[in-house]
């Protein structure tokens, strides 16, 4: 199963400060809903069920492989991009899933996925908001 999914959202601030927050998942990630992704080295991440690579991806402000589980082989990444004359911060997964993980993506992890993101960019929103209230 081809999983593509991606969310955005139009950000009225610097895109230093942006890509900072992105950087630092301690200050922005919902931990209400989910457990921050743990280091385990240099650019690695346990999530949980998934564990991460960190890689540079032409584009990205910040880009992961999937590493595990092994019915899932796939990316997700954070860009800025630019619209209207406003940066918009995305995030994208592009994968693909074995049938036994399409199950479990389907029936557990899409929609806390979806929920943990919007999450992720109401956090960065609110961050942005405390630290440039007038905007750019």
């Amino acid at each position: 199963m081809k999983i593509a999914v991606s969310h955005e959202r139009a950000l009225d601030a610097a895109p230093e400060l942006i890509s900072a927050l992105i950087a630092d998942f301690d200050r922005v990630w919902p931990q209400d809903i989910a457990p921050t992704p743990r280091p385990l080295g240099p650019g690695v991440y346990d999530t949980g069920l998934m564990r991460w690579e960190e890689f540079d991806r032409p584009g990205a402000i910040r880009a992961f492989r999937v590493t595990r589980p092994a019915g899932l082989n796939g990316e997700h990444w954070f860009e800025l991009v630019v619209s209207g004359g406003m940066p918009v911060l995305r995030h994208t997964v592009d994968a693909t899933a074995s049938e036994a993980f399409a199950a479990i993506w389907r029936a557990r992890i899409a929609r806390l996925h979806d929920q943990i993101l919007e999450a992720l960019l109401d956090r960065v929103q609110q961050a942005l908001a405390q630290e440039e209230p007038s905007g750019r």
